[in-house]
Order: structure tokens, then C-alpha cells, then sequence
């Protein structure tokens, strides 16, 4: 009963559960969410967004009395705020959450004959703060709330993890890209059709080639090129191979590896999760082939929003025991979230 009271005790304590909040809004806003996206609290429900480009030929010469005027059209596109609840219930009986602990607790050291309330706080930490973290980035770069009918799951049980929002940053693009007005905002990615074999087999030039045509714009100028981590790793990989085997540089980069990775300038930020997720849940059909594997984005980061009810709300955690016969322990947790690509006038991309 010594792990139960401990539970009670931490449900109850105002500090700790503050210390909690602490580290899964560090967890989530650091490197997971806020590199790559821009948080936007206070959003509500049916609020617009929209986004105008620049019209120009207004100016002719004089016709003199009675010349005619011209009434330029306004392009625009608009969106609306969609903000969904997104809820976290972690639940495990006496007997599964005693042994995830103990192993827990043999993992990082500890001994399991002297567990105290202090490091069933820790084991919490851990098992909460990283799962929020990466499920708030699947959710803004991958959610779609049509998903179920694309069958394009390797398990269609998992349709909950990802119908979260109306269309998360992927799924936005592919809309876009359907649209005869962005046509010029897309370049061709044909590695992500066929056989996944087919599919992961990159030309050592293919990452640079496609880098390279993704930040070449006129019209606008970007901060940084998103992308799918395979991208990624084949452009890093031409990097250090580029100019031999032989040179010093590339020895010392071989062994190091290449910390800042830039094309044209511009830092090119891999998504490392998005290639796992698409590995483990997006493949499927004889010969197997993954959907999406590969991606490239460049445009402003303040044009990637995810809008949120209320920063605190990322992080209000709830610690629940239910005894008698249900003997459970609840995790809670719950926040509005929606994303939307404010200025789709401004990107070009590779999906």
C-alpha cells in the first residue's frame, strides 16, 4: 500500500505537481513543438485567418474625361480557428503500474527494495513529459480528421491518434497542392510513390537537387526548410562525401558530424519523429509501401501556428487513484489545439 499512499500524497501536492507542469511544458515547447512550429494561445473557436497578396496593374495612361476604371481582385485565402479538445488518460491497474515502475526504477539505478515517493515523482516525469511532447508534434504535423476514410494506416485502430484536428501541417499541404492556385508552390518528389524500397532508395545528389530547387523562390523569402529526417540524412551524407573521400574536411566531418546543416543559407531542420511514424504507422499493401515518406518545406516559421487555449493548459496535469475493487491510477490531462498555415502565399514545398 506504500505506492498507493505515495500516489495520494503526490496528487495532493501542490508543488510537486507545478514541478510537473514545469517540465512538460519545457518538454513539449523546446525542441519537439517550438522549433518548428509558432505556439499561438488564446485562439478561439470560428475566429478568422487570412491571408492577402499584393495586386498590381492599377496604373495606365490617362484617357483623359471619362477614362475607365479598373477593380483588381483581392487574392485571399481564408481559414477559421478549429480548436479541438485533446485529452490524456493514462490508466494502469495496481499490479501494471508496480511493475512498470520497478522496471523504471532498475533502468535508471535505483533500489527497488527502498522506492520512495520522491522517485515515484520522477518515474511520472518520465513517463508523461515525452509522450505529450511527441504526441502534440504528431498531432500539428500530421492529424487529419478524414484520415479513417484514406485507408492509409497500418492499423486502423490507431485512426484516434491521428483524427485530432481538422488537417495537421501534412495533410495541409496535400490540400494545397490539389488547388490550381498554388501550383507554382510545389516541386515533383517522386520517391514518394511506389514500393517502399523503391521509395528509400536516394541517388547521393537527390536531397541537394531537391534542397536546392525548394528554396529557390522569387516571390517571397523564407527562414528555415523543414523536412522529413531521410531527407535530411542523404543531404548530409552528399555533404560529407561531396568533394572525396580523401579531403581532410570531410574526414573531420565524418568523424563529427555536421552540427548546423544550411542549404543556400537557409538551416534546414529534420523532423527525426516524422520517418519513425511514417515507419511504424503508415505502412502497408503487397509490395509494402509507406505513405509520404519524404518531405520538404520552406517558407517563414510564424506562418506554421498551433493555436492553444491557453499555454498553462499544455501542461495541467491531474493525478487520480480510484481504490476498492478498480484500484487504478489516472493520469490526466487536457487542452484545446488546432494548426493552421496562416500565409500559404508563401511556401514552397516538396510532399
Amino acid at each position: 500500500m506504500e505506492l498507493i499512499n505515495s500516489f495520494i500524497n503526490l496528487a495532493e501536492d501542490k508543488v510537486y505537481i507545478q514541478s510537473v507542469k514545469e517540465i512538460i511544458l519545457a518538454e513539449r515547447l523546446k525542441e519537439k513543438t517550438e522549433d518548428f512550429f509558432t505556439i499561438v494561445p488564446g485562439i478561439k473557436g470560428g475566429k478568422q485567418v487570412a491571408a492577402m497578396k499584393g495586386f498590381e496593374y492599377v496604373t495606365t495612361k490617362s484617357a483623359g474625361c471619362g477614362g475607365n476604371g479598373v477593380s483588381p481582385t483581392f487574392p485571399a485565402f481564408s481559414q477559421f480557428w478549429e480548436p479541438k479538445l485533446q485529452e490524456v488518460k493514462i490508466s494502469y491497474c495496481y499490479d501494471d503500474f508496480m511493475g512498470k515502475f520497478t522496471q523504471w526504477a532498475l533502468n535508471n539505478g535505483y533500489d527497488i527494495k527502498n522506492l520512495e515517493g520522491t522517485e515515484l515523482g520522477l518515474f511520472i516525469e518520465d513517463l508523461v513529459a515525452e509522450a505529450m511532447s511527441l504526441d502534440m508534434l504528431r498531432i500539428v504535423l500530421m492529424a487529419d480528421e478524414d484520415i479513417a476514410e484514406q485507408d492509409i494506416l497500418t492499423d486502423a485502430n490507431k485512426v484516434g491518434y491521428y483524427d485530432n484536428i481538422a488537417k495537421g501541417l501534412i495533410p495541409t499541404l496535400q490540400y494545397l497542392k490539389t488547388l490550381p492556385e498554388f501550383a507554382d508552390s510545389f516541386v515533383a518528389l517522386d520517391k514518394n510513390t511506389g514500393a517502399t524500397t523503391v521509395q528509400q532508395s536516394l541517388a547521393d545528389d537527390y536531397a541537394v537537387k531537391l534542397f536546392e530547387e525548394v528554396v529557390d523562390t522569387l516571390d517571397f523569402d523564407g527562414d528555415s526548410l523543414l523536412t522529413s529526417n531521410s531527407l535530411a540524412k542523404n543531404y548530409l551524407k552528399w555533404l560529407k562525401r561531396g568533394n572525396g573521400f580523401g579531403i581532410e574536411s570531410n574526414k573531420v566531418d565524418t568523424a563529427k558530424g555536421i552540427a548546423n546543416l544550411e542549404v543556400d543559407g537557409y538551416p534546414v531542420n529534420p523532423v527525426k519523429s516524422y520517418d519513425r511514424w511514417r515507419k511504424t504507422d503508415f505502412q502497408s499493401g503487397e509490395p509494402l509501401t509507406t505513405h509520404l515518406p519524404h518531405f520538404a518545406l520552406f517558407t517563414k516559421k510564424e506562418y506554421l501556428q498551433v493555436g492553444v487555449d491557453d499555454v498553462a493548459s499544455l501542461s495541467d496535469l491531474r493525478l487520480e487513484y480510484i481504490g476498492g475493487k478498480e484500484e487504478t491510477f489516472w493520469i490526466k490531462g487536457n487542452y484545446m489545439l488546432d494548426f493552421k498555415l496562416v500565409n500559404p502565399y508563401e511556401i514552397k514545398a516538396a510532399i
